[in-house]
């Protein structure tokens, strides 16, 4: 399945010499992700290259034809419409800023069905690219980095503006070694609030806790520090942090205090640490508040030049010290007589103390792991909650896909013998070339028969002939003179004139 969406994301992307407006595209840069497509083109106006992004997220939308996006189906246009509406503002947003580490964005426009984003081009490379050449970085190139994307993220939330997918991937290193951040996620962002997909709008190990529930609102400028904390940690040990799941209940990842004790600057390590913390309450509310602690240069104290020449010693010290020895040998004296008396007294004020002291710190322990217990059960619950939600909203998907061959499955008791149902095949990789027939739903059975992937009218066979199978609806269809199981994914409702001259004869 992951190979087959790999294969749909390819086919989206506009060919080579595809013009838009007076833009023609090159190449594609990078990846083709779930909600959009980059390109490398040129701008034939003024002869230099631009970058564009183009807003077509695969879970709602598809090519077809040369150009032109549509939604996969009616019930995903409004979380369409809502996305494109937060991608254009987010357009709108980033042309405001003219800063070094920020991209640069020249204007946007509307076409095809969707929206395209013109982003200045820079050559360089990724920062993920660019650590596979010495893996960690060393202090002064890790600030030399980090310092400027922490004026320009300053900027940003200055604006009341979150970039939301903080990440090596989308952090650009340009050949003067400036650091641009790239592709922001709050467009992302709003559409999984819509779709509730939180893997659309994570990446374990960079995204803080509160970004895995899209129903809650809680994120602000210590949502992108955390971000910007872990890549800084991946800087120094050569890895990203744990997903901030896997860090709940018992926490795996190694501080940066630890990491690199004795190679960075203990302040620059405990600013990491403090904006790694899990809950945001705890991690740094600002860019200042935090820049603050990575900048600050703990210097041990030293003797001056004055302090380090030796003590002169006159009359006047020299009868100054006898004074002071001959007060304390009185004072001994005097407390002489005393001195068990006070010994004594100062036992029993120790022991009661310590009686007093243990029974609050026996209390408070006791006051703590009750708490501790009621934190466990109240995350477990937590987590309980979001799996009950995951698997509800996987099975309501599993029935819409059913609905598609059997309208009333939920309440039909029997279907007629002459209801015929058509489809036509789609969504076949292009390397593949034909759909399997198996003899039993699931894609490790017996193949007992092929359609070509541009087939027209393969009958259903109806009669609630389908089956779940994981998260795939299969269904039984008949082509030829082979009856047999295919997944419905890669069908698509017909709308041609399919009556056969003589049906197949169902199984009942």
């Amino acid at each position: 399945m992951t190979l087959a969406l790999e294969e749909q994301q390819h086919r989206n992307t506009l060919p080579k010499g595809f013009w838009l407006n007076e833009y023609q595209i090159e190449t594609v840069l990078g990846k083709p992700g779930g909600f959009g497509i980059t390109y490398l083109a040129t701008d034939t106006h003024l002869r230099q290259l631009v970058a564009i992004k183009e807003y077509l997220p695969s879970e709602f939308a598809i090519r077809e034809g040369r150009s032109t996006v549509y939604v996969r189906s009616s019930s995903y246009e409004e979380s369409f419409q809502w996305g494109l509406k937060c991608f254009i503002e987010e357009a709108r947003v980033l042309a405001r800023f003219n800063h070094p580490s920020i991209v640069r964005v020249l204007r946007f426009f509307e076409a095809n069905g969707t929206a395209y984003m013109v982003m200045e081009y820079q050559q360089g490379k990724c920062l993920s690219d660019y650590l596979k050449q010495g893996g960690i970085l060393p202090e002064q190139e890790l600030l030399t980095i980090i310092l400027p994307l922490l004026d320009g993220l300053q900027e940003i939330h200055k604006a009341g503006f979150l970039h939301r997918d903080i990440k090596p991937n989308n952090i650009y290193i340009r050949e003067d070694k400036m650091p641009v951040l790239l592709d922001f996620g709050s467009a992302r962002y709003a559409v999984g609030q819509k779709s509730r997909s939180v893997t659309s709008i994570v990446t374990p190990g960079y995204a803080p806790l509160e970004q895995y529930d899209t129903e809650l609102n809680e994120q602000g400028a210590w949502t992108d520090i955390y971000a910007l904390g872990a890549v800084m940690y991946c800087l120094i040990s050569g890895e990203a942090p744990p997903a901030a799941t896997r860090r709940v209940r018992k926490d795996p990842m190694p501080p940066a205090i630890k990491i690199g004790e004795g190679k960075y600057n203990k302040n620059l390590l405990q600013a990491i640490d403090w904006a790694l913390k899990l809950s945001g309450e705890d991690r740094p509310q600002s860019v200042e508040q935090w820049r603050e602690k990575i900048c600050t240069d703990p210097t041990p104290f030293t003797l001056g030049p004055a302090d380090k020449s030796p003590p002169r010693w006159t009359l006047f010290n020299l009868a100054s010290i006898v004074i002071i020895l001959l007060l304390l040998v009185t004072i001994g004296l005097l407390w002489q007589q005393q001195d068990h008396e006070i010994q004594v007294a100062i036992e029993r004020i120790r022991q009661e103390t310590t009686a007093t002291l243990g029974k609050e710190q026996l209390a408070r322990q006791q006051v703590e792991e009750k708490l501790k217990l009621v934190e466990n059960r109240f995350n477990l619950e937590k987590q309980r909650r979001k799996e009950v939600e995951i698997d509800y909203r996987q099975a309501q998907a599993l029935i819409e896909v059913a609905r598609r061959f059997e309208p009333e499955i939920l309440g039909k008791q029997e279907i007629s013998f002459e209801e015929f149902h058509y489809y036509d095949i789609t969504n076949v990789p292009e390397n593949d070339g034909f759909l399997n027939i198996r003899e039993f739903p699931g894609h490790l059975n017996k193949i007992v028969g092929k359609i070509p992937k541009d087939e027209k009218c393969v009958e259903y066979l109806g009669g609630g002939e389908l089956r779940f199978v994981g998260k795939h609806v299969w269904v039984k269809v008949a082509y030829k003179d082979v009856q047999g199981w295919v997944n419905s994914y890669y069908l698509m409702r017909s709308d041609r004139n399919c009556q056969p001259e003589k049906p197949v004869e169902k199984n009942k």
